[in-house]
């Protein structure tokens, strides 16, 4: 059965055209199998696929690199379902994508138009939860959590740049330019001395660790937890919303 209020969930900010994308890849998936009905599978597998791009099935993983990511994606995993202000977690897999080895699909409770600070930081617990996993459970970190420090390094220093969330107070010393058209920002509008360019890096640095610490809490608290995803992880390679919360208040899948 096709829940429709699970399907807008993991589609945060898709347009009209890009839901309509999203059913036409789902049919040509289940025409690939003569079936003249999108079942619900069909509906996820296009989802990742807009999103991630095709699953690279050819790309096998020996067992260690398996395992590494196993426990990357079960740290995200747990912290999506322990904080209070993170993401809900709406999928994690192994299963490689475009660029990523696997990931955690992540997605806002509710539609809002504000963040809070207690959002945003937890948010950047919830990024930098693969790595720590890695280094508290595996004893060796990877190069896996390139993509999340980037983006928890970058709501860092906008908090501490533009939302005025950091112990520098509420002032603004920096305003994104460029084309939007580009899709990105190649430069900012600095008004501030060398002094306080230290004193932001000095303030991104210390939420950056503030966190990561948290994470590795929050983790240690939950340790039979990551042991358990992962251990399914490298089992059955994805795991939905309903099996991670059935493992997590359970302990097995029924």
């Amino acid at each position: 059965k096709i829940n429709l209020e699970d399907i807008s969930r993991r589609t945060p900010g898709f347009s009209g055209a890009d839901l309509e994308n999203l059913l036409n890849e789902a049919a040509l998936l289940a025409a690939r199998e003569n079936r003249k009905e999108i079942k619900i599978y069909d509906i996820d597998e296009a989802i990742d696929r807009v999103m991630m791009g095709p699953a690279k099935r050819s790309r096998k993983y020996s067992e260690e690199e398996k395992k590494q990511v196993s426990y990357h994606e079960s740290g995200h995993a747990i912290l999506g379902v322990k904080l209070d202000n993170a993401e809900t977690v709406q999928k994690v897999t192994i299963v490689p994508r475009g660029q990523a080895g696997g990931y955690a699909m992540m997605t806002p409770d509710k539609e809002t138009f504000l963040q809070t600070k207690s959002q945003l930081l937890d948010t950047i617990v919830g990024l930098l939860g693969g790595r720590v996993s890695e280094e508290l459970f595996i004893g060796d970190v990877s190069t896996g959590a390139h993509n999340d420090f980037q983006k928890a390094t970058a709501i860092a220093r906008a908090m501490v740049t533009e939302y005025g969330m950091s112990n520098l107070g509420p002032v603004q010393y920096e305003k994104p330019t460029g084309s939007v058209f580009l899709g990105r920002d190649y430069m900012s509008d600095k008004n501030f001395s060398d002094q306080v360019a230290l004193e932001i890096d000095n303030e991104v640095r210390r939420i950056i660790e503030e966190c990561y610490d948290k994470a590795r809490v929050v983790l240690k608290e939950n340790e039979l937890l990551v042991h358990l995803i992962a251990t399914h992880l490298m089992e059955i390679e994805t795991l939905t919303k309903e099996d991670i919360y059935e493992l997590v208040e359970t302990g097995q899948l029924s």
